[in-house]
């Protein structure tokens, strides 16, 4: 894992090297930067595939007409690499950054379709002055892109480009609508004037023109599966253990990022099961679990995960999580995510920066499952259409959204059935225009969307900074492509089921994990708990960010509704988690201004 620069166009080595250290934090192994003929690469490594020198980057071929810069990993580079030596190609390296060079160089931008993994690359063609960008299918790597004074600049983090930046200004579109799941999937960015390339895209510049082309659809790539559930469960099994055996691949220790849920219980009873099986390249130093430990809040799950470490004979660290870190601490927070979101970023930061700590620089973790399997109680809503009003199985759809919801919001069938309207008028919204998805489940289609559309592609940006912040590389078996599409291509009823959300992951997961973890039906979540900590820690914080002057003149806020919320918040008894996530939304866009539009991290000693 990795951070990528470049430029197309006239920039001086210095400037290069300024933009490129600026991502120090992903890559802190080793910082190079390269100038050719007409572009300049940058890249800052973190050594996980081939701790030799000879695998940094920017990397070229053997005959040096094409450099590569590579953010992520490409989990199967060991069969792609057999393949290749087939085809008479050699390899100086045992990374598999040369794999995909080669890979590229032999197959052009079919290579994509070869790959099992998350990246975002570059790939200098020193011949045809043509540069190749490619972002993996599910956007998991980020790939940030900038025009200004006639050159083109690529990154993988939006703070790369402030050194050549005439101006930061924030996109006050995006801070209109308040939404901040709504922007990730598109090429919008928080900063004006900064684009992203898609997930699922490709593009080249060439003679200054540049051109994007959607390489990946999902939709493109399902199959119709007819089998009866328990061989849907044999699949899901054998496609699960598979993805988490390839991402096993390490030449370092790896770990895990355990909440005690379900997604990364499974995850971790997984890489147990596995760790008598060879698999080239496979490290058998996995056994570090590390929880987020927040005592007295109702999103603390220490004693679940402590209880999945103790079913595959495993220690776990608890993570302290201390949210007085003071208001600086938490501004470089804030720049390190680049990008505001809906809840802090303390327990995160703090969990992966405890797991680099430990010496540890690659998880696997369960992220992804919720999203494709139906892990929130309100995607209920939607198979409520599926099982048919005035039915049995609409009865059971209610009966498990009532015991599975966590903030106790229970529900009357007629009060599911508007919920339902709701959720099939929000799907109706996105036209699709592929007979594929009209054909879905309505739960489907929902799920679909908050996959490719919504929820995930926020949470997938915000766990690469969560991670990378510290230098660690968060790996994700259930985004594997093969489970992505086997989730779109089953029915409603393999979700949810027998009273259970997820039904298909906890019957493929009962091999390798205990019956108490699978069984468990509310959903917690790793949040932060800003009500407890807005009205006991932070609570002095809180005031003096709304008495601020400059919050007072803030423009992306509206000071005055925020403080009159503040203040009846502050004096409610009642401790409800939602209106601490309120609060914390509505001063983000401050903070997040101040930490990203305002500052200068290089005078405060910060890349």
């Amino acid at each position: 894992m990795c951070g990528i620069f470049g430029c197309i166009g006239k920039i001086d080595y210095d400037k290069a090297l300024q933009c490129t250290s600026k991502m120090r934090h992903r890559g802190p192994d080793s910082l190079n930067v390269r100038q050719l003929e007409g572009v300049t690469l940058g890249h800052t490594r973190l050594t996980i595939m081939d701790r030799d020198e000879a695998a940094n980057q920017p990397m070229r071929d053997i005959s040096e007409r094409y450099c590569i810069v590579y953010n992520g990993e490409v989990y199967n580079f060991i069969e792609i690499r057999k393949e290749l030596e087939i085809k008479g190609h050699k390899f100086r390296t045992q990374s598999d950054t040369e794999v995909l060079l080669y890979a590229y160089i032999e197959w052009g931008e079919n290579f994509q379709d070869k790959c099992n993994g998350m990246w975002s690359l570059a790939i200098w063609d020193n011949y045809e002055k043509k540069l190749f960008l490619s972002r993996d299918r599910f956007g998991i790597k980020p790939l940030y892109l900038y025009w200004e004074d006639g050159n083109f600049y690529f990154a993988s983090e939006m703070k790369a480009f402030f050194p050549v930046m005439k101006e930061r200004l924030p996109n006050y579109s995006i801070f209109g609508v308040g939404d901040y799941f709504r922007f990730e999937a598109t090429d919008e960015c928080s900063i004006k004037g900064i684009k992203k390339l898609t997930a699922g895209t490709c593009a080249v510049w060439q003679n200054g023109y540049f051109a994007q082309k959607k390489w990946w659809n999902t939709l493109e790539h399902l199959q119709e599966i007819s089998k009866p559930y328990e061989e849907q469960v044999e699949i899901l099994q054998e496609l699960f253990l598979d993805a988490c055996k390839i991402r096993m691949r390490s030449d370092v220790p790896i770990g895990t990022a355990l909440s005690g849920g379900i997604d990364s219980s499974c995850t971790l009873g997984a890489m147990h099961y596995l760790s008598e099986e060879y698999v080239e390249r496979k490290t058998n130093d996995w056994q570090h679990a590390f929880v987020a430990n927040m005592p007295d809040t109702c999103f603390d799950e220490t004693k679940y995960a402590e209880m999945a470490a103790e079913h595959i004979g495993i220690q776990v660290d608890r993570v302290n999580i201390n949210p007085q870190i003071g208001a600086d601490e938490l501004l470089r927070y804030l720049y390190l995510c680049e990008e505001p979101y809906i809840t802090s970023p303390i327990p995160y930061i703090q969990t992966y920066r405890k797991i680099s700590d430990a010496g540890i620089k690659v998880t696997l973790d369960g992220h992804g499952a919720d999203e494709l399997f139906a892990g929130y109680s309100f995607d209920l809503f939607s198979a409520c259409m599926d099982a048919g009003t005035g039915t049995k199985e609409f009865t059971e759809v209610v009966n498990t959204y009532n015991e599975t919801c966590m903030n106790g919001s229970w529900v009357t069938e007629l009060e599911a059935f508007n919920q339902m309207v709701l959720h099939i008028r929000d799907n109706n919204t996105y036209k699709m225009q592929n007979d594929t998805f009209d054909r879905m489940s309505e739960l489907n289609k929902r799920l679909y969307i908050e996959t490719h559309d919504k929820y995930l592609p926020t949470l997938l940006r915000c766990y690469d900074r969560f991670s990378m912040a510290s230098g660690v590389e968060s790996r994700m078996p259930f985004m594997d492509y093969r489970i992505v599409c086997f989730a779109f291509s089953i029915p409603w009823t393999s979700k949810i089921r027998n009273g259970y959300t997820k039904a298909i992951i906890r019957d493929m997961a009962r091999p390798f994990m205990r019956d108490e973890i699978l069984n468990r039906k509310q959903k917690i979540g790793f949040n932060a708990p800003n009500t407890k900590w807005f009205k006991g820690e932070l609570k002095e914080f809180l005031l003096d960010i709304i008495h601020s002057k400059d919050f007072k003149e803030c423009n992306l806020i509206n000071a005055l509704d925020v403080y009159v919320d503040v203040n009846e918040f502050l004096q409610n008894n009642i401790d409800n988690y939602q209106d601490g996530e309120r609060i914390w939304r509505k001063i983000v866009p401050y903070l997040w201004k101040k930490a990203v539009i305002d500052c200068d991290w290089m005078g405060a000693g910060y890349a």
